[in-house]
């Protein structure tokens, strides 16, 4: 049996009459197109409670914008919201296909060219809930330790090219903190390694992103490259590979989900997901001095907004040492 989903209470009747009134009159057409089409009263009040919900966070998090210039990437923020404050794959599919039946009615009717939310993976089982992990950088010590010693201890050309992938593919998703559809997008032909930036990566939605790294895995690249030409390796041009047919070709985002959680039973945090990576990183950076506006165009972020509530957790122990000097 399912679990059950944690209610999100985003409802907010004065912040509802405020939401981009561009928004509530599509709303409004939305409404009697599926009055004609005589849906229940209790349909039409399931898309509402949904869609108001999605609305308040758009209100509080992404500027109040009309739902027609949102993207993927917006929608997701919201998605991967209610997945951390505890919705269950069940409620979460519910909440995908209510905001993506209001985007097909829009696309029906000629007012978006396309319906972003075809392009954010369903939840494939009724049982997971996402916890939202931020390493520590005593665990991303640990985590280097010993994705290094796998490396040592692998035999044969096949199981070293996969130790040292996975070591690639932890510290520069960390150091990119690259959402995985550009970590999975990512060529070696992209790759200027004298100013340690990757160019011209395409994300989930078609977007094109610059991804910066650090010197470490500067020489963790160069030293993948290098390994595959010493053996022989095609790898299609792509950075991170598995085998398809009987040859290697880029891999799959499905394959990186599984490298991430197998790393993080690794370090003994099997809930590592690879989007953890991304907010670890940012909260590592900004906790070591970096200025949340620096942290937030590393991220894509179109403002410091997303940044400061879903990407950086607090250092509570430097809270409380600067809280000490002004005890009362």
């Amino acid at each position: 049996m399912a679990e059950l989903s944690k209610k999100i209470k985003l409802k907010d009747v004065e912040k509802l009459s405020k939401v981009n009134s561009e928004t509530l009159k599509l709303w409004q057409k939305y409404k009697i197109d599926m009055s004609i089409r005589e849906l229940s009263e209790k349909t039409m009040a399931g898309y509402q409670n949904d869609l108001e919900s999605w609305w308040v966070f758009i209100y509080d998090n992404q500027e109040n914008k009309p739902v027609t210039e949102l993207t993927e990437d917006d929608i997701t923020e919201f998605i991967y919201f209610c997945k951390t404050q505890g919705n269950n794959s069940r409620r979460i599919k519910r909440r995908m296909s209510s905001i993506s039946a209001f985007y097909k009615f829009l696309a029906k009717k000629r007012l978006i060219s396309e319906n972003p939310a075809l392009y954010i993976d369903r939840p494939k089982k009724d049982t997971d809930v996402l916890t939202q992990t931020f390493l520590t950088q005593e665990q991303v010590d640990e985590m280097k330790a010993l994705l290094a010693d796998n490396i040592c201890k692998a035999v044969g050309i096949s199981n070293k090219h996969h130790a040292m992938q996975w070591q690639v593919y932890a510290l520069f998703s960390l150091s990119t903190m690259a959402r995985i559809n550009a970590v999975h997008n990512t060529r070696w032909d992209q790759i200027d390694y004298e100013n340690r930036t990757v160019n011209n990566v395409i994300e989930k939605e078609g977007y094109i992103v610059t991804l910066y790294f650090s010197k470490e895995v500067c020489g963790l690249l160069q030293g993948l490259k290098k390994f595959r030409e010493e053996n022989g390796i095609d790898d299609n041009g792509y950075v991170f590979v598995s085998m398809v047919n009987g040859k290697y070709d880029i891999c799959s985002t499905g394959t990186l989900t599984d490298w991430c959680h197998n790393i993080g039973v690794m370090i003994g945090v099997p809930t590592l997901h690879a989007h953890d990576f991304r907010h670890s990183g940012a909260t590592l950076l900004k906790n070591k001095g970096m200025a949340l506006e620096d942290v937030s165009t590393l991220l894509n972020h179109s403002g410091t907004d997303v940044t400061r509530k879903f990407y950086i957790r607090a250092d509570s122990k430097k809270i409380t040492e600067n809280k000490d000097k002004f005890e009362m």
